[in-house]
């Protein structure tokens, strides 16, 4: 082979390796681009706030049309208040700017704080404010919405850009980076050639088994969100339209039942964008418990207390605490505890039957301190609990109840991250004990 002809072989490496690697580049610069996108930002979900700040209106109606005393009225405007001011001071105050929708918010609470009950406010005067100022916030929160979709739907359309540019520098990187393994196969004849094509095979084997893992996984995520997020949001809808249907005004204990049944599907929806987004932070390793050594009974007494704050009535009175002869202190991270008690209290209270009792146990065995979760409900199968703890995986029994699949995975990763475990097991007599395992020892 003459110099000349050299220089053009190199030369051409050379140009398929450069090409290769700015090929890369553009594709991996684009996927930190797409990362970014999917980042949700602190001024976003406007609609839950807005419907806070609606239900502690509507709360302070209600009060004042049932002419309830000084104190109960005095808190329901302190209340709605403090929501007024999160929407000014919150960091959505910019969103709200952006959108041109914040024009005539801070009027409203002006108008609230030159009626405050506290200095002599008049009510009757209060009572029509703050019924004009629910009807206000209605027609914004459906704007905010609207403009909250439509933030979406720009987002996604610049997801789906940055996925075609990565795509196509992805595609052209494979395209030099064959011609450049053409032209090394070529130098290392028939030998390398096949074992190139050996590992080239295995490569994109993997790839694709990944990707359709990831498609199948993105598919069930979307799938789940769209059964979940639409009950509650019927609930909501539903609730709205009949306090806002034309005519005589709904009674006070209407108003009450639709204002209870408005928040307790926000709060559906928020516990499962929380359990997705904690979900999402454990699989990128982005949790780091910070251990110490703490009650477990204590954490799974306020875990019952939360969760009696947020559920309906229907959980009041069925929660048996029963502690051990000693306190069962464990080393763990009293935050992440408590998430994985509520998941476990929460499928307890949602499977089991309404006239039976949850049994709390919190107990030491050995080395390791134990919480135990008991219901007498339909319990599980042998095969049913092996794929219990699989991310989006329910029983076809319980397809028509809420939840999101992932309340189980989230238990054991939460707990596994601070050296223990949750296992589940029948119970004797009928049901399913969940069992929470934590080490008792001193904190690293």
């Amino acid at each position: 082979m003459t110099p000349r002809a050299q220089l053009v072989r190199h030369g051409g490496l050379v140009v398929l390796i450069a090409g290769c690697l700015g090929l890369l580049v553009v594709a991996a610069t684009n996927i930190v681009r797409v990362e970014r996108q999917m980042q949700i930002a602190a001024t976003e979900n406007m609609t839950w706030i807005f419907g806070q700040t609606q239900i502690e209106a509507l709360n302070l109606a209600a009060t004042l049309a049932r002419d309830a005393d000084e104190n109960e009225v005095r808190r329901r405007f302190d209340l709605l208040v403090s929501r007024m001011n999160l929407l000014r001071d919150g960091p959505q105050w910019q969103f709200l700017q952006e959108a041109g929708l914040a024009e005539g918010l801070m009027g409203w609470r002006d108008g609230l704080l030159a009626l405050d009950p506290a200095e002599g406010g008049d009510r009757a005067a209060l009572q029509a404010h703050v019924t004009a100022l629910s009807t206000a916030l209605r027609t914004k929160a459906s704007r905010v919405m609207a403009r909250e979709w439509q933030v979406q739907a720009e987002r996604l359309d610049d997801l789906r850009q940055l996925h075609l540019l990565a795509l196509a520098a992805i595609v052209g990187a494979l395209v030099a980076g064959s011609g450049l393994a053409f032209a090394l196969v070529d130098r290392e004849r028939r030998l390398a050639r096949a074992e190139l094509d050996r590992l080239r095979a295995a490569r994109l084997e993997r790839d694709l088994m990944l990707e359709r893992s990831t498609s199948e996984g993105y598919r069930r995520f979307a799938d789940l969100i769209a059964h979940q997020v639409r009950t509650p949001l019927a609930v909501i809808d539903s609730a709205m339209r009949r306090l806002t249907r034309p005519g005589t005004p709904p009674p006070a204990d209407i108003v009450i039942d639709k204002a209870r049944a408005t928040r307790e599907a926000v709060a559906r929806l928020v516990r499962l964008t929380d359990t997705a987004l904690l979900m999402a932070r454990v699989d990128r390793d982005a949790i780091m418990p910070e251990l110490g050594r703490h009650d477990l009974g204590r954490i799974a007494e306020s875990a019952i207390d939360d969760l009696l704050v947020t559920s309906s009535a229907d959980g009041v009175g069925r929660f048996r605490f029963r502690p051990g002869n000693r306190p069962a202190t464990a080393t763990c991270d009293p935050v992440l505890t408590a998430e994985i008690l509520s998941n476990l209290l929460t499928n307890a209270l949602l499977y089991a039957p309404d006239s039976k009792e949850i049994e709390v146990r919190p107990m030491l065995a050995g080395n390791d301190a134990l919480c135990d979760i008991c219901d007498r409900g339909p319990g599980m199968t042998p095969d049913q609990m092996a794929r219990a703890f699989d991310n989006f995986s329910r029983g076809e029994d319980h397809r028509t109840l809420p939840g999101s699949g992932l309340g189980l995975p989230l238990a054991r990763h939460l707990a596994r991250l601070q050296g223990g475990d949750v296992t589940l097991m029948p119970r004797d007599g009928g049901g399913l004990v969940a069992r929470l395992t934590l080490p008792c020892g001193e904190a690293a």
